[in-house]
């Protein structure tokens, strides 16, 4: 029996607390997931809220907080009492110490007033976090004896609330050093998974502020910008344009193996560059298709986007390494399939090995879902490389794949290819397997008709590439 009243009583005392009166602390400026930290050069925007107070008619409290140099109180907004509130704050800084001090007084004009509100708002205040706050400092508030006034059967009553202390840890100016994306002091293959794992964020996350570095570079320096609000993601923004993605992965591939110790910069020269060997699984239903990519200039390692309308009636295996990139022991590959789009990046991290000419640069496979029997529509976009001097610039796809077009360029029948608007238009015609080898290649300046039966397979997906030193184009040929 003793027992059973034991836990009645504690279950009372945690029940009268959890309807405790008390004065709450309530950010206006973001939403609850941010709550937790402030940020440089910004405001942040307090409101104190009478937490289950009834018929309240005034509250009067200091608040304290330190780190002033720092922290810099900047304006008030009035309470909501009713049409007759009336609010006074005195801000009494403290030249000798880094306390800042605030006196709030927040009531209605006419304290017998019997409509008196339930838990009000007492006052807003807003405070301003300056550039040179130090990066995940903290800075803390302390309520100093809180007291309100209250209508008690029709007589007003003095009661002393709790103090209480709260804390907010700053966000401010960090050193990034591009291609570090985890901020371990070295850029190894860690950081392709780093920026794999924050993977779109960017200023189209919602409750997510990201900033850009400016200006930002490729440069193996420190370039300060802003922390994220999710801290660690601001590093994974490689390039520094205020999100993360693939193309972040081309400054990792430019600075791989460079590292930053405090104080100084080791660059390493006698160091084996590898990465696990990327192979993707096939079988014998798998759609291997060729990314053919054009290049004016040398480029380390790629990026951009896929579009597959109907990629919803097939399972990505992955992106392979082949052609221009076959051999190389440094290579990498990453992709992200989203609705009707495939984000990738691929390269290499050893710059003694470059990717000079234009061509093959990987396989994208495919693996039909059950019932679906026909092939993909794919088409290249975004396309960024980036050069061994760490210049991003456009990359050229050949134009995008299809199985017809109102202007077909090539078809086949009776054991002939024959050519339709080329003439005058294109030099030269290649063609493909779907392991990007090159199994014909033709003048076509003065041709129709091409007899290419002894020397192309009869059945399959090939990939034709007509070009002239100007343009080039790429057309999927399906071969029953």
């Amino acid at each position: 029996m003793r027992k059973i009243v034991y836990i009645l009583t504690l279950l009372l005392l945690a029940a009268t607390s959890l309807h405790a009166q008390s004065l709450n602390f309530v950010r206006r400026d973001v939403d609850s997931s941010r709550s937790k930290f402030v940020t440089a050069t910004y405001l942040f925007s307090i409101d104190v809220v009478a937490e289950n107070i009834e018929k309240c008619t005034n509250v009067s409290f200091e608040l304290r907080y330190d780190k002033t140099q720092f922290i810099r109180f900047s304006e008030w907004e009035r309470g909501n009492f009713g049409s007759t509130t009336k609010t006074l704050v005195l801000s009494l800084p403290d030249a000798s110490t880094d306390i800042g001090r605030l006196v709030v007084s927040s009531g209605m004009d006419y304290t017998r007033d019997t409509n008196a509100p339930d838990n009000p708002k007492v006052v807003n205040l807003k405070f301003v976090v300056i550039p040179a706050a130090p990066h995940f400092d903290v800075v803390t508030f302390s309520l100093i004896n809180p007291r309100i006034t209250v209508v008690s059967d029709g007589q007003l009553k003095l009661i002393d609330l709790p103090t209480t202390s709260f804390s907010y840890t700053i966000h401010s100016f960090v050193n990034v050093w591009p291609g570090d994306a985890n901020n371990d002091g070295i850029v190894n293959h860690l950081d392709f998974a780093t920026v794999s794992y924050y993977l779109g964020l960017g200023p189209n996350t919602k409750q997510m502020r990201s900033f850009k570095r400016e200006p930002a570079s490729t440069l193996w320096a420190p370039q300060p910008v802003i922390a994220w609000d999710t801290a660690a993601a601001t590093y994974a923004d490689c390039d520094g344009n205020g999100e993360v993605n693939m193309i972040d992965n081309l400054v990792i591939s430019y600075n791989y193996d460079k590292q930053h110790p405090v104080g100084s910069i080791i660059n390493n020269t006698n160091y084996e560059i590898k990465l696990p060997k990327v192979v993707v699984q096939k079988t014998n239903s798998s759609i291997v298709l060729p990314i053919y990519v054009s290049t004016y200039q040398p480029y380390l390692s790629l990026a951009g986007t896929i579009e597959i309308p109907d990629l919803q009636d097939f399972e990505v295996s992955g992106i392979e390494p082949a052609g221009l990139l076959d051999g190389n022991e440094a290579c990498f590959s990453m992709w992200k399939a989203s609705e009707g789009s495939i984000e990738f990046s691929l390269g290499t991290v050893d710059k003694a090995n470059l990717i000079n000419n234009s061509g093959v640069v990987a396989h994208l496979v495919l693996e039909p879902k059950q019932g679906n029997k026909h092939s993909p529509t794919i088409a290249m976009k975004n396309l960024k490389g980036i050069s061994p001097y760490g210049h991003i610039f456009e990359l050229s796809a050949y134009t995008s794949i299809s199985e017809k077009s109102e202007n077909e360029e090539i078809f086949f029948a009776n054991n002939t290819f024959y050519l339709s608007n080329c003439f005058g238009k294109y030099d030269n015609l290649e063609i493909y397997n779907l392991l990007g080898e090159l199994i014909y290649n033709a003048d076509i300046r003065n041709a129709s008709a091409i007899e290419l039966a002894s020397k192309v397979p009869m059945k399959g997906l090939f990939v034709a590439k007509f070009s002239n030193s100007n343009q080039s184009k790429i057309q999927k040929i399906i071969l029953e």
